[in-house]
């Protein structure tokens, strides 16, 4: 029996003291994190978040700031909203991040997205880099002013390359607003890697980089024409102010860390702290020295007022324009669905079928209908996948076209229906339209 109590106090022991370890660890959820932390990064690799997400998984990983890794995924697309989509739907565990800086406020401020910060847990803003004005070195734009004079003589000519409702989109509507009757012609072109492959090859005028973004591509042959500071900057005093030449644009961005609205906010803080080591080390100043990046770190209600000011900045500037492409799959959805109406229609009024068993003449039978119905159903599907899902638009659709061929011809006998298939028309199609939208409008496509 004297036995048995020890043994029930040495379990009642343990419980009591797994129970504080659990209450007063760090992320307040036992040992958090216990597996990798998925990084989300929404452009391509080779640019300014790209550059800036990988610095601090390095700095993290080599100081041992967390007992796991940080595994990071370059989601790009559709002005970095697949990538942020993602993260909004994954679980509030605390296993997914995404690194994104004011393009989530300007996607939302433009309409593009219905989400924005208030739909995300905040958790550091990290950086501060000013933007970069440049063009293609052989340009005849020698200055700012050059350049706007262009484009406000000649509105709609000069090509802006730009992530589309992000802030390299307004930085050039900013600029426009401070030379009345200035209108440049945007294209989508992605992250900075993109947009430097966009004016170097000659098709795009000119774009907006991060000071470090230029820093990296200048020997590539860009020529800067203006930073957006008030001052000039020590490591690169040769650059004028946007200031000095007449233009109220005076611009910092900072790269933003979020998780899932919902994550435990033990989680939050534990992440935060985590971040403001990485900041802080010696590794990480050096590689933010050379890109002339401050090495700033806000978290806590410092942040949240960095995010309000930022916020209503923003949201003072109009970024609609008439030159910003329209949802391209959803009209190219809606137009094929009117097709295949009329097609449908017309086969309907042309067969015995039509005739209802009354005998007289009513082409829109319960058959039409039905079908109509499929139509839509299908239609409203491949929208959903297309803004949900991070599918290819290609394979998504050719899958598409495939269903819609089929439920034409489903009346037909099966052997019927499937030997005269029009597969080749299914699969070049979509390629096709894919091509056009990449290559003559620059739509970034999933």
């Amino acid at each position: 029996m004297p036995y048995w109590k020890w043994i029930r106090g040495l379990i009642v022991l343990a419980a009591v003291t797994a129970t504080v370890q659990l209450e007063f660890s760090p992320a307040g959820s036992g040992s958090y994190p216990e597996k990798p932390i998925t990084l989300v990064i929404p452009f391509a690799p080779g640019g300014e978040s790209d550059f800036f997400g990988r610095e601090l998984q390095k700095a993290i990983r080599d100081h041992k700031l967390l007992p796991q890794d940080i595994v990071i995924q370059n989601v790009r697309g559709a002005g970095a909203t697949i990538g942020s989509g993602r993260v909004r739907r994954a679980a509030p565990d605390g296993y997914t991040m995404l690194l994104l800086h004011e393009a989530l406020i300007t996607a939302q401020s433009s309409g593009k997205v219905p989400y924005g910060p208030e739909d995300f847990e905040p958790i550091a803003a990290t950086g501060r880099l000013n933007m970069v004005i440049a063009v293609q070195e052989d340009s005849p734009f020698q200055t700012l002013v050059d350049l706007m004079k262009a484009a406000r003589e000649d509105p709609n000519k000069l090509v802006f390359a730009a992530n589309l409702n992000a802030p390299v989109h307004y930085a050039g509507l900013i600029l426009e607003s401070n030379e009345p009757g200035a209108a440049f012609l945007y294209t989508q072109e992605g992250g900075g890697a993109d947009r430097f492959k966009a004016v170097v090859g000659g098709h795009a005028d000119v774009s907006a980089f991060s000071m470090g973004e230029f820093i990296d591509y200048r020997a590539g042959g860009i020529r800067a024409l203006a930073v957006s500071s008030a001052e000039r900057l020590p490591a690169a005093p040769e650059i004028m102010t946007t200031v000095e030449q007449g233009y109220d644009f005076v611009h910092a961005n900072m790269h933003f860390w979020w998780f899932p609205q919902g994550t435990d906010q033990a989680k939050v803080d534990y992440m935060a702290g985590v971040i403001q080591k990485a900041m802080a080390t010696e590794q990480v100043q050096k590689a933010l020295a050379k890109r002339l990046c401050e090495p700033l770190v806000k978290t806590g209600e410092e942040m949240k007022s960095q995010l309000v000011e930022r916020i209503q900045a923003i949201r003072s500037v109009d970024a609609t324009s008439p030159d910003v492409l329209p949802n391209i799959p959803f009209w190219i959805s809606l137009a094929t669905l009117l097709s295949l109406g009329v097609v449908l229609f017309g086969r309907s009024t042309s067969t015995p079928d039509a005739m209802d068993v009354s005998g007289k003449d009513d082409p829109i039978d319960a058959g039409y209908f039905r079908q109509v119905l499929l139509f839509l159903l299908a239609t409203l599907t491949y929208l959903a996948c297309l803004g949900l899902l991070e599918i290819d638009f290609r394979i998504l659709s050719v899958l598409f076209m495939v269903s819609l061929v089929y439920l034409i011809r489903r009346r037909e006998p099966i052997a019927s229906a499937w030997k005269g298939f029009p597969w080749d028309a299914c699969i070049v199609v979509p390629l096709l339209i894919h091509l056009v939208l990449q290559v003559f409008f620059q739509v970034e496509l999933p």
